[in-house]
């Protein structure tokens, strides 16, 4: 997906809002590093909108499992899912890559059972379409 430069900037927005950045801040740092997307690969290899160096993806990668930062774990490991989901076409196939080879023969059914007990579970069926009034509720109450 190449986005122009105005919807970067937006998606940017959108996701420092959420993540608690600054997003003037976020904008303009991407703005330096890539033109808001329009180079994403730098003369030293670094790549994105943010123009990401192996070092600073070495730097995520040690942060995880440090206890000191949830969200880093939490997007780090979201994104992770969804560039496997769009490698391989399918949540069943992104899950059978992310695991460890050698737990594939049990870990797709875990997780998909996992999926079914999170499901959200329907709301309960609105009372007026299941309880009916009495006949002639009207007249007894009112006539």
């Amino acid at each position: 997906m190449n986005l122009n430069q105005e919807e970067v900037k937006k998606e940017i927005e959108f996701y420092a809002n959420l993540l608690g950045i600054d997003p003037t801040w976020a904008s303009a740092v991407a703005m330096v590093e890539s033109s808001l997307g329009e180079h994403r690969i730098s003369r030293t290899n670094c790549r994105g909108i943010f123009q990401m160096s192996s070092i600073a993806m070495e730097d995520l990668r040690l942060e995880m499992g440090s206890e000191d930062d949830d969200t880093i774990e939490i997007v780090c490991g979201l994104l992770f899912l969804r560039l496997l989901r769009n490698r391989w076409g399918s949540i069943e196939e992104a899950t059978n890559h992310f695991c460890d080879p050698n737990d594939r023969d049990f870990y797709l059914d875990r997780v998909l059972g996992y999926m079914e007990e999170f499901k959200p579970k329907p709301l309960a069926p609105v009372i007026a379409e299941t309880v009916q009034p009495p006949k002639n509720w009207w007249e007894r109450m009112f006539g």
